[in-house]
């Protein structure tokens, strides 16, 4: 079935945001992971040889069903332009795995307070419970996460915490992995403190109280004993987490690494011999900047895992046109041009295999604080209801189910106070003909103070489509204006004019030549 993604026209976002500043925690007072630790019992059969699957180098495209978690009176929801940033990012760092994550389902909006911030597993997984669609993995982002940057469990779905959602952290890459059956490799070490001036033991003991194949399954002793690995590899298939290319890690903190990637602190295996940990690895904890990969014998666990038991999720063929690359070229106001504030309309080029357009208008160039954002289909948005006399930045992000493309450039315009509406006419305007064949100009006739100004004409046909803008100064009693009207259908049409002085309109039936 192919994959129909549709965002409810604007939904919620749509309306103004006065102010996006963010109550999140700092993620470094967050545990990194608070996915119960275990060994998915498909992983035990996969590395016991039980799982046969072939592998290919195509690329599975991979549905998730999004869910933003906020308030009961619907405040501190993950924005829009942070979830694309995230969703980037995620990509990003599954691009060496051949594998690639789509918005199967529009996004699910939720307001919820003891959700948005729960303080244990088991209020995330009665959330997960109430809202997962069967299809997809699903992902909850929310204020907080049980304490933790984020966790996975593997019969219902991932949580991930506001503050650990960055464009560049890596923690939603850590519990997709999870999800897709890769422990942690210092498996077993969960709650611990690796302690360099005692015996490294050879086994330890953890719990997996939450980290069961099945929401049902029934542990009397929810305990399970990890092998620690050795450095000569010699226990890897049977250690920790069983994959024998991530090397030993005893550190279940968040630590640092040094200019190699390797973590500061040295540890010594059961048999005393030293190593240093691999904070390259997104599975590990170390700090994000140290994060970039997942390793070969990874990479091939988590596609095994989506060919078999997790095949729902995957889509059976490309679920977009392609991928969205390009930044929008901003068509108007871009030069600080006047518009009025209840009826400004940003209009720029569509890009490339984009479906939808992120619209940002702040007072500031870093667009810290936004004015309005509103998620569109169409090229173009009307925007009301903000301050006069401002100088204004706008900008606009194209995506896809799949992809998504870098900001535009920024564009300026001044807005002006000015809110009435006027028909050409009553404006001392005259703009003809009025029934106008189609490849010829229309002529432009307007009073004095409107010349020598910048002003955005702007043609609508009746469904309230955007077709034409272009910004323009009007030089003389009589301009002409050159309409790619041999690619319109015949019928009515809008022109509107605006600048600091007011909204002038005029229709006009556009006939066949």
């Amino acid at each position: 079935m192919g994959m129909r993604w549709i965002f409810l026209l604007l939904w919620n976002f749509i309306s103004i945001v006065i102010a996006c500043a963010q109550d999140d925690a700092n993620g470094d007072a967050l545990h990194p992971c608070g996915t119960p630790p275990g060994v998915d019992p498909w992983l035990r059969r996969y590395l016991e040889g039980l799982i046969k699957v072939p592998d290919s180098d195509d690329t599975l495209w991979v549905g998730m069903q999004i869910h933003l978690l906020a308030r009961n009176d619907g405040t501190g929801r993950f924005g829009p332009d942070r979830l694309l940033d995230a969703f980037y990012r995620l990509n990003e760092d599954f691009a060496q795995t051949g594998i690639r994550f789509y918005f199967k389902h529009a996004w699910n909006l939720l307001n919820n307070s003891a959700w948005f911030e729960h303080d244990s597993i088991v209020q995330g997984r009665a959330m997960m419970f109430a809202n997962n669609v069967s299809d997809a993995l699903n992902v909850y982002f929310v204020q907080r996460a049980a304490g933790n940057c984020g966790y996975n469990l593997p019969y219902a779905g991932i949580a991930m915490a506001h503050a650990c959602s960055g464009p560049n952290g890596h923690t939603w890459a850590h519990e997709v992995g999870h999800a897709l059956a890769l422990p942690h490799p210092f498996l077993g070490w969960e709650g611990k403190v690796y302690n360099p001036d005692l015996p490294t033991p050879d086994t330890l003991l953890y719990d997996y109280t939450h980290f069961h194949a099945e929401p049902d399954t029934i542990v009397p002793a929810p305990l399970d004993t990890a092998l620690v690995e050795y450095v000569d590899g010699s226990n890897c298939s049977i250690a920790a987490d069983r994959i024998c290319d991530t090397g030993p890690d005893y550190l279940s903190y968040r630590w640092s690494c040094n200019a190699q990637g390797l973590s500061n602190v040295q540890q010594r295996d059961p048999a005393g011999k030293p190593f240093f940990s691999d904070g390259t690895l997104f599975m590990s904890y170390a700090a994000d900047n140290c994060q970039r990969r997942f390793t070969p014998q990874q990479i091939q666990i988590m596609r095994a895992r989506l060919r078999t038991d997790r095949s729902r999720w995957v889509a059976p063929s490309m679920p977009v046109s392609g991928l969205v690359s390009e930044p929008a070229l901003l068509v108007a106001p871009i030069n600080s041009v006047p518009s009025p504030v209840n009826a400004t309309i940003l209009h720029w080029r569509s890009v490339p295999n984009a479906t939808h357009y992120l619209v940002q208008v702040s007072k500031v160039g870093s667009f810290g604080v936004r004015d309005f954002e509103a998620i569109v289909s169409d090229t173009f948005v009307l925007v009301q209801n903000i301050s006069p006399n401002w100088n204004y930045f706008w900008r606009v992000r194209a995506f896809n189910a799949a992809s998504v493309g870098p900001y535009s450039a920024s564009g300026r315009f001044l807005s002006t106070s000015a809110s009435t509406v006027n028909a050409a006419h009553e404006g001392g305007w005259r703009i003809f003909p009025t029934f106008l064949p189609q490849g010829t100009p229309l002529a432009v006739e307007a009073p004095e103070s409107w010349r020598q100004q910048p002003i955005v004409l702007s043609v609508f046909d009746t469904g309230g489509r955007l077709l034409f803008q272009q910004e323009l100064t009007l030089l003389s009693s009589r301009d002409w204006l050159f309409l790619p009207t041999e690619k319109w259908p015949t019928g009515p049409y809008v022109l509107v004019c605006t600048s600091k002085l007011g909204v002038v309109r005029q229709s006009f039936w556009l006939v066949a030549p």
